[in-house]
């Protein structure tokens, strides 16, 4: 069964671009961030591209020679004065984990078993990484910033498969997870992993959500980030979906096309958006029709207001 064809981004979305990021190489974005001078790090297939949002100029780019080899789900993070980059050829099924400097330099780089499906950082440097499955069995890593030479097992999961990692705080994730083997139909949900003190085993304390997309509910998410008091997960129906840090599900703060999003982040509020913030920096990968018609894939970077609206219902001109 296909999914029916878009009725909203069905057009190259030149006027709400924020950067388009198909001419500078940056093919199938899947992540972004922002460093703390403002500027916008995207992670493609094309490679590691760093942004002047103003100017939209490229400060730094890292690219791919041959983007169609890479994988998919190339990360990109921003803590303490570094980026943490990965990328991955498929058929290494290997990741190469770098860490630059604000201007490119690379300061030094590891390599990882397997391909990567997310990553996070808490703000005291741990990492934590989840991989795509190549058994039964599924787990969680971590490792610290200050010398990320070897990894060690947080939790693991068997018969489903970590998918998607966010940060609740310093010592609680959560996760998606997907039934194996992976299909549309599989089952998914969401869990809390408190990691414990040191020493201590981390445990899942709550399990909650299902496959679908009626509220609450989810269909594969892509990303999943903490705004506040609040957990924004974006999946691949196009919607954002807001929670509870302790996994009540509240509403739904925006509804875009279904598969056009790989990842986003949350706008600060000193990079020029008023109120509190609520818009996510959005990388966007689709095929559109061009000026002349013409079916092209193109990438871009897009500001999505999480104000409970719809494309579908800006575009019938349903609500102001």
């Amino acid at each position: 069964m296909t999914e029916a064809p878009s009725d909203t981004c069905d057009y190259q979305r030149f006027e709400e671009m924020l950067i388009h990021l198909t001419p500078q190489g940056a093919s199938v974005p899947y992540n972004v961030c922002y460093d703390k001078d403002g500027h916008v790090w995207v992670a493609s297939k094309g490679g590691l591209f760093k942004f002047d949002v103003k100017t939209k100029r490229v400060l730094h780019k890292r690219k791919n020679p041959f983007p169609k080899t890479m994988a998919a789900f190339c990360q990109v993070i921003y803590h303490d004065d570094t980026i943490i980059y990965t990328s991955a050829e498929c058929k290494d099924g290997q990741t190469a984990m770098f860490f630059l400097a604000l201007d490119g330099t690379e300061k030094h780089m590891s390599i990882i078993d397997g391909l990567l499906l997310s990553m996070v950082v808490n703000s005291r440097g741990d990492i934590y990484i989840a991989k795509q499955p190549t058994s039964e069995k599924s787990t969680i890593y971590t490792t610290s910033m200050d010398a990320p030479l070897g990894w060690d097992e947080v939790i693991s999961i068997t018969g489903e498969f970590y998918d998607t990692l966010g940060l609740v705080d310093d010592d609680t994730l959560l996760a998606s997870t997907v039934a194996l083997p992976k299909n549309m139909f599989s089952k998914q949900s969401l869990r809390l992993i408190s990691l414990g003190d040191e020493g201590d085993e981390a445990k899942e304390t709550k399990v909650f959500s299902e496959a679908g997309k009626e509220p609450g509910k989810i269909f594969f998410p892509r990303s999943i980030k903490r705004h506040g008091d609040h957990m924004i997960i974006m999946d691949k129906s196009g919607r954002f979906l807001r929670f509870t840090p302790e996994g009540e599900y509240v509403d739904t703060v925006c509804e875009i096309d279904a598969y056009l999003a790989n990842g986003f982040t949350m706008i600060p509020a000193e990079n020029g958006m008023e109120d509190d913030g609520m818009r996510a920096l959005t990388a966007m990968s689709g095929i559109v029709r061009d000026p002349s018609n013409l079916a092209i894939c193109d990438d871009w970077l897009e500001v999505v207001p999480l104000d409970g609206k719809s494309w579908k219902e800006k575009k019938n001109g349903q609500t102001d």
